[in-house]
């Protein structure tokens, strides 16, 4: 099956999924008036969605990280100011990295992909994010804000981590036949 640009894709989460009335994977309804016992609650995927969970499907798992603030003085001052952070290019800007961010958090949303920021993936350098004019530009105001005596924070820290696709995830590439053709991984 092909998957045009604009195309948004409506699936069944458990399409293939035979339960009994306890399984705990989705909700049960005892409608008797429909005689149904069993609810599926359709899952929508647009093309910028398909799109990701193709390169991530090509790849098993792919950078991410997240730009956090935190004070040197206070140790619960911490807090997360942009994630996730997904950089195809250094100079990659910030509607760029937010649109991909929302993207990325509403597949995690969905269970289609899962977002890890403890453990940085394995071989990969991430450069790409340290050296990006978007860290840059987030260390810059961290450092600005310390001109601040009310400002907090004063560290500018990145956190690395890595996405991957779910089980769920992993099935729906695999029931749409979505082709990963063409994606080259970092």
């Amino acid at each position: 099956m092909s998957i045009d640009a604009d195309e948004t894709k409506t699936i069944h989460k458990h399409q293939s999924h035979s339960c009994s009335s306890d399984c705990g994977c989705h909700s049960h309804s005892s409608d008797s008036e429909s005689g149904s016992a069993h609810s599926q609650q359709p899952l929508t995927i647009n093309s910028e969605e398909i799109s990701v969970l193709q390169e991530i499907a090509q790849c098993s798992h792919l950078p991410v990280s997240r730009f956090v603030m935190s004070s040197s003085t206070e140790e619960e001052a911490r807090f997360v100011s942009l994630a996730p952070v997904y950089l195809k290019t250094l100079d990659d800007s910030m509607p760029t990295v937010k649109e991909i961010g929302t993207i990325l958090s509403g597949l995690a949303k969905k269970g289609l992909i899962s977002l890890n920021y403890d453990i940085p993936l394995k071989g990969y350098d991430y450069t790409q994010h340290t050296n990006s004019v978007l860290f840059a530009y987030f260390t810059e105001t961290v450092k600005e804000g310390k001109k601040n005596p009310n400002f907090l924070c004063d560290t500018a820290e990145i956190e690395f981590g890595y996405m991957e696709l779910t089980e769920l995830g992993a099935r729906i590439i695999e029931q749409q036949h979505i082709s990963h053709d063409g994606i080259t991984c970092p």
